[in-house]
């Protein structure tokens, strides 16, 4: 008994499946996470034996401000008593690394080196915002990295008005309107080079 569709099937193809959301490799996940140690190194070693570059410093600013921003754009529910303690740790992280920039660039030390009580504050702010980076890179890389660019985009911006009136260059001012319009955006502004010597 012969078919009685005379018309063969068609071969089946097999369609791609298009994901719409970013995603990040096991490897590009690593890597962000060994340059998060690499500055906890820096903050644990480096820093305390007094022999942290301009570069390094640029690491830590980079990081306390990464954190900060961190705070400002998330929501940590029953969370709240901690988050408050956590701000005004790192209010105080980031006035001992200026002190500590500023006591270089007037020319008090020859290199950047911080009293006990400040090199104590950094460690354990750089500590805290070092585990909520990694676990973020792990649940959410795309927020955390868009996090970063928004931490750095607001430093750049705010440079000269800081430098000006001597104040840290961090994001501990920033409101939550801000850091939402700049989480939105597509694109974020390139780093310019300047000269901190």
């Amino acid at each position: 008994m012969m078919p009685s569709n005379k018309k063969p099937r068609k071969a089946y193809k097999p369609r791609t499946v298009k994901n719409p959301g970013v995603f990040y490799s096991r490897k590009n996940i690593d890597r962000v996470k060994e340059i998060i140690t690499d500055i906890m190194l820096v903050v644990e070693i480096t820093l305390p034996r007094g022999l942290a570059t301009d570069d390094h410093m640029h690491q830590i600013q980079d990081l306390l401000n990464w954190g900060g921003l961190m705070l400002v754009d998330r929501r940590w529910p029953g969370q709240e008593s901690e988050v408050r303690e956590f701000q005004a740790d790192h209010y105080c992280a980031l006035h001992a690394y200026s002190r500590i920039v500023k006591r270089k660039r007037e020319g008090k030390t020859h290199g950047y080196t911080g009293t006990a009580e400040e090199l104590n504050v950094l460690r354990d702010v750089c500590w805290q915002i070092a585990e909520l980076l990694r676990e973020g890179m792990e649940h959410s890389p795309l927020r955390t990295l868009k996090e970063f660019l928004a931490a750095k985009q607001i430093v750049e911006e705010d440079h000269a008005r800081r430098e000006a009136l001597g104040i840290p260059h961090g994001v501990q001012e920033t409101d939550k309107d801000r850091v939402g319009r700049l989480m939105r955006q597509k694109h974020f502004n390139k780093k310019e080079k300047r000269n901190d010597n």
